[in-house]
């Protein structure tokens, strides 16, 4: 199942700490090293979205900690047969959960400088980049595919993107919505959009 909120900038401030006790204080520990306010709501938000999906598909109602494996894949401790994965980008924020390895990621759309495409495109997604009507809409695009991949496979950002061709990455869903993508690798599934009201089940 994919978890989705994208309504980052809709939440009050001090979210974070009015929700304190949902989150483990390793989260909240990383929460608040983060400058940005909204990068802090988002932080929180997506391990809020976990919470609610181990709570809807697993029952599981309780403050869950993280492994993390060789290159940072963070995996439940408690429950390591559950794979997970989060990921935010400005208002928007996603959590696929899954019985088998997934991978998500999720990007607003934003103009993208040249350096940067020719960095992360393959050749033929260069040409495909440079004739689109819609460049910053491909590009997005493309980057969940292979971020998404590589969390998936947990090689991380030490993998060179321009090595990835997006359309042969297999298993992947890809969704568009107004201001951003989502793609999850590993399983097509489900999405569910989660509002403000649904984090209160979580204090029940």
């Amino acid at each position: 199942m994919l978890y989705i909120f994208d309504e980052i900038d809709n939440i009050e401030d001090d979210f974070p700490e009015s929700i304190k006790s949902l989150l483990s204080a390793e989260r909240y520990e990383k929460t608040q090293k983060l400058r940005s306010t909204r990068k802090k709501k988002a932080s929180a938000v997506a391990y809020l979205l976990l919470r609610l999906a181990l709570s809807d598909i697993y029952g599981i109602n309780e403050v869950v900690d993280f492994n993390y494996a060789d290159k940072g894949k963070p995996q439940l401790k408690s429950y390591p047969h559950i794979h997970f994965n989060l990921s935010h980008s400005k208002n928007a924020v996603a959590c696929v959960i899954s019985n088998n390895e997934v991978g998500v990621d999720v990007q607003c759309i934003m103009p993208i400088k040249e350096v940067l495409a020719k960095r992360v495109l393959t050749d033929l997604e260069y040409a495909e980049f440079k004739a689109s009507q819609t460049p910053e809409e491909y590009f997005c695009e493309i980057w969940t595919v292979k971020e998404s991949y590589l969390k998936l496979t947990g090689k991380g950002i030490t993998t060179e993107l321009r090595s990835i061709a997006a359309d042969e990455v297999a298993d992947k869903m890809i969704y568009r919505s107004k201001d951003y993508f989502c793609c999850v690798c590993g399983s097509k599934m489900e999405i569910k959009y989660i509002r403000r009201k649904d984090f209160e089940r979580l204090h029940d």
